[in-house]
């Protein structure tokens, strides 16, 4: 994947600065600006790709995995 392609909806990825709600995250080893949806994430936490718009990615917490 290139920094052209985009990630789909539902992709998994890390947050690789404090998105605040701005910031960086990598997902499949590229690196992508993107804003969190709502409130903020620490760098180094999960995140999902939930939708895109004409500044970059917007990513959400993944939802908890059931055991």
């Amino acid at each position: 994947m290139t920094s052209e392609e985009k990630p789909a909806t539902g992709t998994l990825g890390r947050a690789i600065t404090p998105m605040l709600p701005s910031g960086k995250v990598l997902i499949d080893g590229v690196e992508y600006s993107a804003r969190f949806k709502s409130g903020f994430v620490d760098s180094g936490d999960d995140v999902v790709v939930v939708g895109l718009d004409s500044f970059g990615l917007i990513v959400g917490k993944p939802e908890p995995q059931e055991s």
